[in-house]
């Protein structure tokens, strides 16, 4: 199935705050509702004990926080040490600045933060949940070579899989968001209006679901951008899996400091039944 670049509202410098919120808050509920991200949540801390600094995550693309609202209280009890948990985005949400009251593992960056911009200093594990489909090959790239250039670890999480078996969650999208909009927190009565009365909530969301279904890339793909890069240090997996009716693709690469043969990595990626790409340590392929 091949993958195509098209238009996103959610991208749109234009977009209006509150029709921008429709989309990354639905994410938020729809995130916590699947819990699609647990299963991964093991591979994290382990990329996490592998960064020069340990107690810090840094999200790019978080939009409303995505997956860190339910997952950040259950990474942090892997943890002896306390984590901190930066939101960043390149238009960041002005409803954000409350977080770190709310929350005291989240804070919000006001300032906005591009995730292919190699001057930006990075410290910690720098993640991307259902952001990483928006960026062209040229510009993916470059958001893995920052990570690989200052020596931090990389998790890129999506609740996507660019595969035909996600059609029919795609074509469900209207009514998700219908059954979903009243248990989106904090209650917002402009949004009951642009979902029901006037429903640009289902027209939106919709089309940004099925454009990032087909921007997609495949674990294989993901594992291709990061063989390309200089990175014999860094060891890397990519798979995908279905947790609650739920499709994620991901790919997770950490600085190792030991290196493995390719027979070990096999072995030891045996163990993990969903993946469906192996870790894998690439040589350089410059």
């Amino acid at each position: 199935m091949r993958r195509f670049q098209l238009f996103e509202f959610n991208e749109a410098a234009w977009l209006p705050a509150c029709l921008r919120a429709l989309i990354t808050d639905y994410l938020v509920c729809l995130c916590r509702v699947t819990r699609a991200f647990y299963q991964r949540l093991p591979l994290l801390a382990e990329a996490i004990r592998h960064a020069p600094r340990q107690d810090r995550v840094i999200d790019l693309c978080s939009g409303s926080g995505g997956a860190w609202h339910h997952l950040a209280a259950r990474l942090d009890r892997m943890f002896p040490h306390r984590l901190q948990i930066l939101l960043t985005d390149l238009y960041p949400d002005p409803r954000q600045r409350q977080v770190g009251h709310d929350q005291r593992l989240l804070s919000f960056h006001p300032e906005p933060i591009d995730a292919t911009n190699p001057e930006d200093q990075l410290a910690g594990l720098q993640t991307l949940f259902n952001a990483f489909h928006q960026f062209p090959p040229g510009k993916a790239r470059l958001v893995l070579q920052r990570a690989v250039e200052q020596n931090q670890p990389i998790a890129i999480m999506e609740m996507l899989q660019r595969r035909w078996a996600m059609l029919p969650l795609i074509l469900l999208t209207p009514l998700m968001v219908l059954v979903l909009t009243p248990l989106i927190r904090p209650f917002r009565w402009w949004r009951i209006v642009l979902t029901y009365l006037l429903p640009l909530a289902p027209v939106i969301i919709t089309w940004d679901s099925l454009v990032s279904w087909l921007r997609c890339y495949r674990p294989e793909e993901l594992l291709g951008m990061a063989h390309e890069l200089d990175a014999s240090h860094y060891r890397w997996e990519a798979g995908s899996y279905w947790y609650r009716c739920a499709p994620v693709t991901y790919l997770v690469g950490y600085p190792f400091e030991q290196r493995q043969t390719a027979r070990d990595q096999t072995l030891s990626a045996s163990g993990r039944a969903n993946a469906v790409v192996a870790t894998a340590v690439p040589t350089a392929s410059r």
